[in-house]
């Protein structure tokens, strides 16, 4: 909205049209002189209209930046938004969905001509799982959000998009009880890498995202206290890991530590401090609780191939490292823990997200709660 300040007997006019490609607020400004004679009530509703008038001529300014091409306004994304605002795995993955997919369909096309139905028809012409789609849109959306941030556009095409649905029967997003109980037995008698093994029920009694337990520290296990401290987050980026933040401010935690897992701990410190002492000064992370066997970061790809190949030719071949985490809720939520508890356990932003996430164990868990009023009322 313009602002209207007045100096003696004209009034000074300012539109701001957002802000440039430095971070510079865009300000247009005028000066309006009433017409002599009227009175100072009727000069003000005067200076009022020709403020919005010159508003509306300002914005009808910025539609010429409506001729920019949409791959203009994606480098001025990733060079000024992404770069300071997003984590770098995630900028990193945002650029690498934005050049494989979206610039050879849109990359040349005008922002104006990027209209609604327009997107719905591109997002139909992916041959791809409905959730790789929405991760492509996810990219363009926010894109274009910024584009309407800075005043190139108006507003975003991307209200209404259709987005393809997922018509496939619904895989299963966690083992059940008895399942997890075979595969801890596989865990115990299966020989293998023990360090693997340990990641693994870390995994599972803790419920943690695989780059927070490769990103634990020695320092974030109190064995006083018997809790994790959830500070850092390990990602991978382009080939190079880097130790950052959590993924979100929820994330930052501290859970729990029973002493199962607190035993498991001990004997991964013992792995770690053998290791370190054989290596020497060229084992290079002491202070991480998993690493490589040289002593750098431990690779969550590493990880996942050797799951795939413990459980390979078992009933758990399909399994991933982020079921796993699935499971520990699964296990959290049927056996009655508040659905907030198991929010603030599992670092979610809020309690909405788990509930969506973990509808049909809650459905089932409300199911069990159902059936043991009923018993107890007729016992």
């Amino acid at each position: 909205m313009a602002t209207i300040t007045k100096r003696g007997d004209t009034f000074r006019i300012k539109v701001s049209l957002g802000y440039d490609t430095e971070h510079k607020q865009i300000i247009k400004s005028t000066t309006f002189k009433p017409p002599q004679g009227v009175t100072p009530k009727k000069a003000e509703k005067l200076a009022q209209q020709f403020a919005y008038d010159f508003e509306n001529r300002c914005k009808d300014y910025t539609e010429l930046n409506e001729n920019m091409r949409f791959s203009e306004l994606a480098d001025w994304y990733f060079e000024n938004f992404a770069s300071v605002e997003l984590k770098p795995s995630t900028a990193y993955t945002y650029k690498g969905q934005y050049e494989k997919h979206i610039k050879p369909l849109i990359g040349n096309m005008k922002l104006k001509e990027i209209t609604t139905p327009k997107l719905t028809s591109v997002m139909k012409t992916f041959k791809l799982k409905p959730q790789s789609v929405r991760k492509i849109y996810v990219v363009i959306q926010s894109i274009f959000r910024r584009g309407v941030e800075q005043g190139y556009i108006r507003e975003s095409p991307c209200h209404n998009v259709i987005l393809p649905k997922n018509r496939q029967e619904k895989k299963k997003m966690s083992l059940d009880e008895n399942e997890i109980k075979r595969f801890m037995e596989l865990l115990d008698n299966k020989p293998w890498d023990e360090d693997f093994k340990r990641i693994i029920k870390v995994l599972l009694y803790t419920g943690m995202r695989s780059g927070e337990c490769l990103g634990l520290m020695w320092e974030d296990i109190d064995f006083d206290e018997m809790t994790i401290t959830i500070n850092h987050n390990l990602t991978d980026v382009g080939g190079k890991h880097t130790l950052g933040s959590p993924k979100t401010e929820s994330s930052r935690r501290v859970i729990g530590m029973s002493e199962v897992l607190a035993s498991i701990f001990r004997e991964q410190k013992s792995y770690i401090d053998k290791m370190s002492a054989a290596i020497g000064k060229k084992f290079e992370h002491p202070e991480m609780v998993f690493t490589s066997a040289l002593g750098n970061y431990r690779d969550r790809c590493s990880v996942y191939h050797s799951l795939k190949r413990f459980t390979k030719g078992t009933e758990f071949e399909n399994l991933t490292l982020h079921q796993l985490r699935h499971c520990n809720a699964t296990l959290l939520l049927n056996s009655g823990v508040d659905l907030k508890i198991v929010s603030e356990h599992l670092g979610h932003c809020d309690i909405g997200v788990t509930a969506n996430i973990y509808a049909d164990v809650l459905k089932s868990t409300k199911a069990k709660v159902a059936d043991l009023v009923t018993l107890k009322l007729n016992a």
